[in-house]
């Protein structure tokens, strides 16, 4: 009843701004905001020299029975988690643009830390043959997977990510040694698969030739580093610990969309210990989608092995999970939707051992989403978590979603 009770209060909030929004006759929120986009862009007078600036202001609503998943860090079964997201694109010509967007909120996943304010996403694009091949430069997300094109608050259908891009697993970064998967997570130091959008820094070639999608990227950092590592003034380049990633994708029907990604490269701390860049994250992934009318679908399986320490200083062998998701959306009415996905995800054993090094967790989530107009977006979702063992983190989370986009 505690939590229903908690839940009440963001959904209320929620509906009277809705409605109040829905009341105003000839929507002035909307003519406000075409205000605001109008005088956020700005074009030289041969048109070769653009200038775009977004804003998007995303209010997540909380509700998490204790303790919660790892990527959420509160004490509290209610947590206000909002962000203002500034997006700016500089076009010069066609084949060059800068792009930029920073955030501020109280942290890349929730927490109730204070607020911070932090360039996320930076890179030059260099497009000299008009998609074919074009080259990235700066901080982006991977071209690993395919769910990282759909991560933002106002393109992703739910409101979290699959727990192969959130679920934090007892492997650590900091040391490379495994901890124990009967205390709670540990966020600062212990990994997922991938890290979300992975927004770690270095160079990516992608483009598409005829029905074929590709991306090839180097990076400062492995797809399950923390977000706190992510720009290169926090991690380097170290030429043996680089990072690779690639994904293939194929195109064989209007509808239909297939690939397949790699990835490897070093996940511990640098200079944690001698050495740390020989212990590698290796990634192998499939991924399938499907449109057609009013319903999408979305599935991935990937496969991650880390290499990790042994008590005396050395390699004991490797550790690895198995994790999929499959994802759907349907559209029901013009402005309406609902969005599922089913999850799990699967360890193997410790090296020389047949103790699983973490528990296996399966999670499944529902989502009602409403589009009320251009500007804003309302999504409601449940998930219900189901993990292996005695220690049952976010069994119970419930968020109320507000996107405000201009």
């Amino acid at each position: 009843m505690k939590l229903v009770s908690l839940a009440l209060s963001p959904l209320a909030l929620t509906l009277t701004i809705a409605s109040t929004h829905l009341a105003r006759a000839g929507d002035p929120l909307d003519d406000l905001f075409d205000e605001i986009r109008a005088a956020t862009q700005f074009e030289s007078t041969d048109g070769k020299v653009s200038l775009d600036f977004d804003f998007f202001i995303t209010q997540d609503n909380w509700v998490v029975s204790q303790p919660p998943p790892g990527i959420i860090v509160t004490n509290q079964e209610y947590l206000a988690s909002p962000r203002l997201s500034m997006l700016g694109t500089l076009n010069m010509g066609e084949k060059l643009s800068l792009f930029a967007m920073g955030d501020v909120d109280r942290g890349f996943d929730p927490t109730d830390q204070s607020i911070q304010i932090r360039p996320d996403v930076y890179f030059l694009r260099i497009d000299p043959f008009e998609g074919v091949a074009q080259a990235r430069i700066g901080a982006m997300q991977t071209g690993y997977g395919q769910w990282a094109n759909r991560h933002l608050s106002w393109q992703n259908p739910l409101v979290n990510a699959p727990l192969t891009y959130e679920w934090i697993s007892a492997v650590r970064g900091d040391n490379g040694r495994v901890a124990k998967k009967t205390v709670a997570d540990v966020r600062a130091t212990w990994l997922p698969m991938i890290w979300g959008p992975s927004y770690t820094s270095g160079g990516q070639i992608n483009g598409t030739i005829d029905l074929f999608d590709y991306a090839f990227e180097i990076k400062n950092d492995a797809l399950s580093s923390n977000p706190d590592e992510w720009a290169l003034w926090e991690h380097e380049f170290y030429g043996n610990a680089l990072t690779y990633s690639g994904r293939l994708g194929w195109r064989p029907q209007t509808e239909w969309t297939i690939g397949a990604s790699a990835s490897s490269g070093s996940y511990i701390t640098p200079n944690a210990f001698d050495g740390w860049e020989n212990y590698k994250q290796t990634n192998f992934g499939a991924d399938l989608a499907w449109a057609h009318g009013p319903l999408e679908l979305w599935s991935e399986v990937n496969w991650s092995s880390y290499d990790v320490l042994a008590g005396t200083n050395s390699k004991a062998g490797t550790v690895s999970v198995v994790s999929y998701f499959i994802e759907s959306k349907w559209k029901f009415e013009t402005a309406w939707w609902l969005a599922g996905r089913w999850n799990q995800q699967l360890y193997g054993d410790k090296p020389n051992s047949t103790d699983q090094w973490d528990n296996d967790v399966w999670r499944i989530d529902g989502c009602l989403g409403w589009h009320l107009d251009r500007s804003l977006t309302l999504k409601a979702q449940y998930s219900y978590t189901d993990e292996m063992g005695d220690l049952k983190q976010g069994e119970h989370v419930f968020d109320l979603q507000i996107v405000l986009g201009f």
